[in-house]
């Protein structure tokens, strides 16, 4: 079989249509994710094509000057230097197959890597990097060394899986106990979730998200002129908000994604008004349970870097946002980071400024 690429900015009108033909394309590669009017990056759209002009492939990549607006005048001065040196290209769960014969996925996928090829050259890309799907169980060694002969490197990640299909019950008794004791304890305390509906609902959301944003040295995570995007998605039942409040306050919100029958976390805020609040867990549980109704097939709480730490406390200290999504009964999945750079004096310069934005963000989180 021989296979060829197209490398468009503007995506075909049936690209969301193709991607439902995977059981694992997930609302990241999505154009619901990809189209933006941001001046901050623009999306490239890879699709690979077989002799009879059929997509078997498919990979939306986002070209980023800079990705992290910081409230500090000095840090948008160093982010603003960062741009001035690197542009990158980034995608999540890709890329898309289209195709269970191992033969033929190794194939498409070589051809993908030389379209990546393309566009890094293209945009003078300082690095190129990826997360393959969680949900793509067929990805093998062999699949690997590709992207290791085309000199990516690659660092074990985890994701966690749960089956929505099981019965609520079920999924309920599977808690660990201290876990069901916060969402009960939630509850005692007065914490009551709501689905957003208005549009007016959405402007308190994105509020909140401004006033979390601070709290981490950003200037605002979800953009105000985002707000008809946001809206739309909702109008479509592509995105769903989760609200929760207690003594009439909105104190947390769960932004997730629907696409494809996969459900995931795009966004999860929290007003830190209350010394010890449990609105976050109270709102997974219900977004678990929304789940059920619209008939998801997984439930992807997505992950991080793979720890090895056997000691689930040693987890815990190192990565504690990795071990509250462990703790909801998703399966263990492994996933992948790779990483390809191209010019590496840029990229270690940019790695070392990065650091030092992410050190400033973790002084301004535990204040």
């Amino acid at each position: 079989m021989k296979y060829t690429f197209k490398i468009k900015t503007i995506e075909d009108s049936n690209w969301n249509q193709n991607l439902i033909n995977s059981d694992y394309a997930s609302y990241f590669q999505s154009t619901n994710y990809l189209n933006s009017n941001s001046k901050d990056f623009f999306h490239i759209f890879i699709s690979i094509l077989d002799e009879k002009n059929n997509v078997v492939g498919q990979l939306g990549l986002r070209i980023i000057k800079t990705a992290v607006r910081y409230s500090s005048p000095l840090f948008r001065k160093l982010l603003h230097f960062i741009s001035s040196i690197t542009s990158r290209g980034i995608w999540l769960d890709g890329p898309i197959i289209h195709s269970n014969n191992n033969i033929h996925r190794l194939e498409i996928l070589k051809i993908m890597l030389e379209a990546i090829k393309i566009v890094s050259e293209k945009y003078n890309l300082v690095h190129v990097e990826g997360y393959t799907p969680g949900f793509d169980l067929l990805i093998d060694d062999n699949y690997k060394k590709i992207f290791s002969k085309n000199n990516f490197i690659m660092e074990d990640y985890v994701t966690f899986i749960l089956n929505i299909e099981k019965n609520i019950d079920d999924i309920w008794s599977d808690l660990p106990k201290r876990l069901k004791q916060d969402v009960n304890r939630a509850k005692r305390r007065n914490i009551h979730v709501k689905q957003l509906e208005t549009y007016e609902e959405l402007k308190q959301y994105i509020l909140l998200s401004q006033e979390w944003a601070k709290t981490k040295g950003i200037v605002n995570s979800t953009p105000i002129e985002n707000i008809e995007s946001l809206w739309s998605d909702h109008q479509k039942n592509i995105s769903k908000f989760f609200l929760a409040y207690q003594d009439d306050e909105l104190i947390s919100g769960l932004h997730v994604v629907l696409f494809n029958r996969i459900i995931q976390p795009s966004e999860v805020i929290s007003s830190y008004s209350k010394p010890s609040s449990l609105g976050g867990t109270l709102l997974t549980w219900a977004s678990i349970e929304w789940a059920k109704s619209v008939n998801a097939l997984i439930y992807d709480f997505t992950g991080g870097k793979k720890e090895e730490e056997k000691n689930l406390s040693d987890i815990y200290n190192k990565n504690p946002l990795l071990y509250y999504k462990s703790k909801w009964g998703g399966q263990n999945i492994p996933q992948y980071n790779l990483i390809n750079v191209r010019k590496k004096l840029h990229y270690k310069i940019y790695m070392i400024l990065f650091s030092i934005l992410r050190k400033y963000h973790n002084i301004k989180k535990k204040r």
